[in-house]
């Protein structure tokens, strides 16, 4: 089937097209100069994208102590990293083009680099020496309509070990595939004629067999895609279901039956102007609305419970698993989109963060999801930890109930002024208790990843995340027992540089 006419079947041509229109030209964001002493804290986060280099290594450096033999491999992130093009700037965490990091591991030894994915709207703007499309968050007076949702794609959220290529992820179109070796682009992936620029999340998940589940959503359209690909990368199954709530829609989460989405009361709304419009200037946020909680099953990707509930903002969600007639999903949950989304502009314009009446940021939560398939209700329970964001799991057990929950968190000791976390939490459903290394106040953390043992138990391995000191400017690699956390690192590697603050990762082992 032709992709116009799988479009046509499932009533979303007009839709998808009407939700790309995306512009408005603001100030310059943050300054392109070190962090005075006053403004330290404030521009802690933006600083990391100043100066930034199109290519970094490859740089030997050397772990303070050996790594264990069974730690071998490479670390894979992504995350935006390049902020401005002449004297015009990104206002946005988001807009960022990507850039992936490779860290390879072994014995003392760490090799790192990273390259910029070179995207068709990179090469189009590097080319012309400015930018040419609107991005997520920001908008320009001279930029063009966005024609198709690729024409936005800065690839910049997430990667996907498959086969022989590394997939660089966005979420509102293509993957784009990587050499894992060397970093350089090999090009958009077409998954088939009717996927084509479909939107393809950030999120897979890949489940014990090793298929690939996926999804896309099309905003302002009702309309969730589904993928179901195979561990080689061939498309087997797609499928578009209608549900309300996909106006932006970031992650999932999956059981051995089940695919679970919950729907947030995400708002999309085509603003009319002079000039295309930034694609989160259209969001906004329903405080009357419900969450649609839908459950697939992946043998016929149809819906088999559909259940509403109050409204929560989630964007990452952990492990779920079956629990009788019930379904657990851990999320992290955070205050509403439009907080949020204020508060990544302004800590990425190396602006002061808006803080609540007491002084404080919102609260955040780790929580589970219980939806119960027998009486068609869901409800929240918070755990008993006080994790913030960025859930990791033993992902050997994805679908089946695992022991060990870690997020990253927000010390006492952080600056209300600074946008990030800096405190690694792990739960462990065994003893009822947690774990907790803080980094300090100087160092923002990024999402830590967990690499299990050869041949070990579940939860049993080591968790491996970067941090950025943004008071001497320079990031670091550490490597963390997952047992005991609270210990510190096992090994650590500081990088004679500043990489910018990315957001996900993959482990491929050596």
């Amino acid at each position: 089937m032709r992709r116009r006419d799988f479009l046509k079947n499932v009533g979303v041509v007009a839709a998808s097209a009407g939700s790309t229109k995306l512009s408005f030209a603001g100030d310059a964001v943050f300054s392109a100069t070190e962090p005075d002493s006053l403004n330290a804290e404030i521009k802690a986060f933006s600083s990391s994208f100043v100066g930034i280099p199109t290519t970094y290594g490859p740089t030997r450096i050397e772990f303070d102590k050996a790594l264990p033999d069974d730690l071998s491999g490479t670390l894979y992130r992504n995350g935006p990293a390049l902020f401005s093009r002449g004297a015009t700037e990104y206002h946005h965490w988001f807009d960022g083009d990507g850039m992936i990091q490779s860290f390879q591991m072994q014995g003392s030894t760490l090799v790192h680099k990273a390259s910029m994915v070179q995207t068709s709207r990179y090469l189009a703007e590097q080319e012309a020496g400015r930018f040419l499309w609107p991005g997520f968050g920001t908008s320009f007076t001279d930029g063009n309509s966005v024609t198709r949702p690729d024409d936005m794609n800065v690839a910049n959220i997430s990667v996907l070990p498959v086969k022989d290529e590394l997939w660089a992820l966005w979420e509102g179109g293509s993957a784009w595939a990587v050499d894992p070796e060397s970093l350089q682009t090999i090009g958009r992936k077409v998954l088939s004629t009717e996927a084509d620029g479909l939107s393809f999340s950030a999120h897979p998940r890949v489940d014990v067999n090793g298929r690939i589940w996926n999804f896309g959503y099309v905003s302002g359209g009702d309309t969730l895609i589904l993928y179901d690909i195979s561990a080689s990368g061939k498309l087997d199954r797609i499928k578009a279901i209608s549900t309300p709530n996909t106006n932006m829609v970031h992650d999932f989460a999956m059981t051995d039956e089940y695919l679970v989405f919950v729907l947030l009361p995400i708002t999309f709304n085509v603003i009319e102007s002079e000039f295309p419009v930034a694609f989160s200037d259209m969001l906004g946020w329903n405080e009357t609305g419900s969450v649609h909680v839908l459950v697939v099953t992946k043998a016929n990707l149809e819906i088999a419970h559909r259940i509403e509930m109050p409204s929560f903002f989630a964007f990452h969600f952990g492990n779920a698993w079956q629990d009788g007639k019930q379904i657990r999903v851990e999320l992290a949950i955070s205050d509403a989109w439009s907080s949020i989304n204020q508060q990544i502009k302004r800590a990425t314009q190396g602006k002061p963060l808006d803080v609540d009446g007491d002084g404080t940021m919102a609260e955040p939560a780790a929580v589970e999801l219980v939806i119960d398939l027998q009486r068609k209700l869901a409800k929240v329970e918070k755990l008993p930890i006080s994790g913030a964001d960025f859930p990791v799991f033993d992902e050997r057990y994805i679908g089946l109930q695992t022991s060990r929950l870690t997020m990253l968190n927000r010390s006492g000791g952080m600056s209300k002024e600074i946008f990030g976390f800096n405190q690694l939490i792990q739960f462990d459903r065994g003893t009822g208790g947690a774990q907790l290394y803080d980094y300090g106040p100087n160092r923002i953390a990024e999402e830590h990843v967990f690499v299990p043992k050869s041949n070990a138990a579940e939860g049993n391995g080591w968790l491996l995340g970067t941090s950025y000191n943004w008071r001497n400017q320079l990031t670091s690699l550490s490597v963390f027992n997952a047992a005991s956390v609270a210990d510190g690192p096992i090994a650590t590697a500081e990088l004679p540089y500043k990489i910018p603050l990315g957001l996900h990762g993959k482990f491929v082992k050596q």
